[in-house]
Protein backbone atom coordinates (compact mmCIF):
# COMPACT_ATOMS: atom_id res chain seq x y z
CA UNK A 1 0.00 0.00 0.00
CA UNK A 2 2.85 2.24 0.40
CA UNK A 3 4.18 2.15 -2.84
CA UNK A 4 0.86 2.98 -4.34
CA UNK A 5 0.80 6.37 -1.87
CA UNK A 6 4.21 7.19 -3.25
CA UNK A 7 3.02 6.78 -6.59
CA UNK A 8 -0.07 8.97 -6.17
CA UNK A 9 1.95 11.73 -4.13
CA UNK A 10 2.87 13.98 -6.56
CA UNK A 11 7.22 14.96 -5.92
CA UNK A 12 7.09 18.70 -4.46
CA UNK A 13 10.18 19.22 -6.72
CA UNK A 14 7.49 19.26 -9.62
CA UNK A 15 4.67 21.60 -7.72
CA UNK A 16 7.72 23.92 -6.94
CA UNK A 17 8.26 24.37 -10.55
CA UNK A 18 5.08 23.94 -11.90
CA UNK A 19 3.20 27.08 -10.52
CA UNK A 20 6.23 29.49 -11.14
CA UNK A 21 6.39 28.70 -15.07
CA UNK A 22 2.48 29.33 -15.37
CA UNK A 23 2.84 32.45 -14.23
CA UNK A 24 5.16 32.91 -16.32
CA UNK A 25 3.65 31.73 -19.26
CA UNK A 26 0.51 33.48 -18.28
CA UNK A 27 2.31 36.60 -18.14
CA UNK A 28 3.91 36.15 -21.46
CA UNK A 29 0.93 35.50 -23.51
CA UNK A 30 -0.92 38.42 -21.78
CA UNK A 31 2.46 40.53 -23.01
CA UNK A 32 1.85 39.46 -26.61
CA UNK A 33 -1.45 40.01 -26.64
CA UNK A 34 -1.24 43.35 -25.72
CA UNK A 35 1.34 43.90 -27.95
CA UNK A 36 -0.89 42.00 -31.08
CA UNK A 37 -3.62 44.60 -29.97
CA UNK A 38 -1.59 47.37 -30.01
CA UNK A 39 -0.22 46.26 -33.26
CA UNK A 40 -3.80 46.20 -34.61
CA UNK A 41 -4.40 49.78 -34.02
CA UNK A 42 -1.59 51.26 -35.15
CA UNK A 43 -2.06 49.54 -38.79
CA UNK A 44 -5.29 51.33 -39.05
CA UNK A 45 -3.32 54.67 -38.60
CA UNK A 46 -1.22 56.19 -41.10
CA UNK A 47 -0.14 58.32 -43.92
CA UNK A 48 -2.65 55.16 -45.98
CA UNK A 49 -5.47 55.46 -43.76
CA UNK A 50 -5.29 59.63 -43.69
CA UNK A 51 -5.74 59.38 -47.61
CA UNK A 52 -8.32 57.22 -47.79
CA UNK A 53 -10.02 59.44 -44.89
CA UNK A 54 -9.45 62.62 -47.19
CA UNK A 55 -10.44 60.51 -50.14
CA UNK A 56 -13.83 59.24 -48.61
CA UNK A 57 -14.95 62.55 -47.55
CA UNK A 58 -14.27 63.92 -51.11
CA UNK A 59 -16.79 61.06 -52.30
CA UNK A 60 -19.18 61.56 -49.82
CA UNK A 61 -19.27 65.42 -50.74
CA UNK A 62 -19.42 65.35 -54.74
CA UNK A 63 -22.02 63.09 -54.34
CA UNK A 64 -24.38 65.22 -52.11
CA UNK A 65 -23.68 68.16 -53.92
CA UNK A 66 -23.71 66.90 -57.98
CA UNK A 67 -27.35 65.48 -56.73
CA UNK A 68 -27.74 68.77 -55.31
CA UNK A 69 -26.85 71.05 -58.66
CA UNK A 70 -28.95 68.57 -61.09
CA UNK A 71 -31.78 68.92 -58.95
CA UNK A 72 -34.49 71.55 -59.04
CA UNK A 73 -38.12 71.61 -57.74
CA UNK A 74 -39.91 74.79 -59.61
CA UNK A 75 -41.72 75.56 -56.41
CA UNK A 76 -38.54 76.12 -54.23
CA UNK A 77 -36.31 77.55 -56.90
CA UNK A 78 -34.71 80.13 -55.19
CA UNK A 79 -34.27 77.82 -52.34
CA UNK A 80 -32.41 75.34 -54.41
CA UNK A 81 -30.38 78.12 -56.21
CA UNK A 82 -29.41 79.29 -52.90
CA UNK A 83 -28.19 75.88 -52.24
CA UNK A 84 -26.20 75.51 -55.48
CA UNK A 85 -24.46 78.85 -54.45
CA UNK A 86 -23.67 77.62 -50.65
CA UNK A 87 -22.19 74.34 -52.91
CA UNK A 88 -20.17 75.97 -55.13
CA UNK A 89 -16.94 78.03 -54.47
CA UNK A 90 -14.15 80.13 -56.79
CA UNK A 91 -14.81 80.13 -61.22
CA UNK A 92 -18.50 77.82 -60.78
CA UNK A 93 -19.34 79.92 -57.88
CA UNK A 94 -18.76 82.84 -59.93
CA UNK A 95 -20.83 81.38 -63.38
CA UNK A 96 -23.94 80.50 -61.11
CA UNK A 97 -23.94 84.22 -60.08
CA UNK A 98 -23.44 85.53 -63.37
CA UNK A 99 -26.25 83.23 -64.98
CA UNK A 100 -28.50 83.71 -62.06
CA UNK A 101 -31.27 85.43 -63.80
CA UNK A 102 -31.35 83.11 -66.69
CA UNK A 103 -31.43 80.28 -64.52
CA UNK A 104 -34.60 81.81 -62.44
CA UNK A 105 -36.11 82.44 -65.93
CA UNK A 106 -35.59 78.85 -67.20
CA UNK A 107 -36.87 77.68 -63.71
CA UNK A 108 -39.97 79.92 -63.64
CA UNK A 109 -41.15 77.56 -67.10
CA UNK A 110 -40.78 74.49 -65.61
CA UNK A 111 -43.14 72.10 -64.27
CA UNK A 112 -42.13 69.25 -62.75
CA UNK A 113 -39.02 68.92 -60.27
CA UNK A 114 -36.01 67.13 -61.61
CA UNK A 115 -33.87 64.93 -59.35
CA UNK A 116 -30.29 64.43 -59.80
CA UNK A 117 -28.55 60.71 -58.94
CA UNK A 118 -25.25 59.98 -58.92
CA UNK A 119 -24.62 56.47 -60.44
CA UNK A 120 -20.66 56.35 -60.70
CA UNK A 121 -17.85 58.40 -59.08
CA UNK A 122 -14.24 58.25 -58.79
CA UNK A 123 -12.01 60.83 -57.32
CA UNK A 124 -9.26 61.11 -60.04
CA UNK A 125 -7.01 63.84 -58.07
CA UNK A 126 -5.85 64.90 -54.60
CA UNK A 127 -3.76 67.41 -53.23
CA UNK A 128 -4.73 67.02 -49.12
CA UNK A 129 -2.39 69.56 -48.88
CA UNK A 130 -3.23 72.01 -51.22
CA UNK A 131 -7.11 71.40 -50.99
CA UNK A 132 -8.36 70.09 -54.49
CA UNK A 133 -9.46 67.11 -55.96
CA UNK A 134 -10.51 65.98 -59.53
CA UNK A 135 -13.53 64.03 -59.45
CA UNK A 136 -15.39 62.44 -62.60
CA UNK A 137 -18.75 61.64 -62.12
CA UNK A 138 -22.30 60.09 -63.72
CA UNK A 139 -25.11 61.54 -63.13
CA UNK A 140 -28.83 60.48 -63.70
CA UNK A 141 -31.19 63.32 -63.66
CA UNK A 142 -34.93 62.45 -63.33
CA UNK A 143 -38.27 64.48 -64.44
CA UNK A 144 -41.40 63.91 -63.20
CA UNK A 145 -44.22 63.42 -65.63
CA UNK A 146 -46.40 66.59 -66.00
CA UNK A 147 -50.02 67.03 -66.77
CA UNK A 148 -51.60 63.72 -68.69
CA UNK A 149 -48.15 62.27 -69.33
CA UNK A 150 -47.29 59.38 -67.01
CA UNK A 151 -43.74 58.86 -67.88
CA UNK A 152 -40.92 61.12 -66.66
CA UNK A 153 -37.99 62.10 -68.34
CA UNK A 154 -34.37 60.79 -67.96
CA UNK A 155 -30.90 62.45 -68.93
CA UNK A 156 -27.73 60.67 -68.03
CA UNK A 157 -24.70 63.44 -68.02
CA UNK A 158 -20.56 62.89 -67.11
CA UNK A 159 -18.70 65.51 -65.45
CA UNK A 160 -14.93 66.21 -64.79
CA UNK A 161 -15.38 68.49 -61.35
CA UNK A 162 -13.01 69.96 -59.66
CA UNK A 163 -13.21 70.41 -55.63
CA UNK A 164 -11.62 72.60 -53.21
CA UNK A 165 -11.67 72.62 -49.66
CA UNK A 166 -12.69 75.80 -48.37
CA UNK A 167 -12.57 76.33 -44.48
CA UNK A 168 -12.00 72.58 -43.86
CA UNK A 169 -15.40 71.78 -46.01
CA UNK A 170 -15.34 70.73 -49.88
CA UNK A 171 -16.79 72.49 -52.44
CA UNK A 172 -17.38 72.29 -56.40
CA UNK A 173 -15.18 74.36 -57.65
CA UNK A 174 -15.33 73.68 -61.75
CA UNK A 175 -17.72 71.51 -63.25
CA UNK A 176 -17.20 70.44 -66.80
CA UNK A 177 -19.75 68.24 -68.71
CA UNK A 178 -17.63 65.14 -70.80
CA UNK A 179 -18.75 63.73 -73.60
CA UNK A 180 -20.88 60.63 -73.62
CA UNK A 181 -19.11 57.33 -73.98
CA UNK A 182 -15.42 56.56 -72.81
CA UNK A 183 -13.45 59.61 -74.09
CA UNK A 184 -12.67 62.82 -72.67
CA UNK A 185 -11.79 66.06 -74.71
Amino acid sequence: MTSVAAVLRRPTWMIRWIRPAGYVLTAAATVLLCLSLWSLFQSGRGADHDLATARDEVSRTAVRDLALVNSIDPKVAELDLAHWLDAATGPFADALKRDMPNARAKFAKQTSPSHGRVTALAVTKLDRSGGEATVVASVRVFTEPTGDSTQGTEQRKRYEVGMQRVGGVWKISSLNPLPPGGSRP
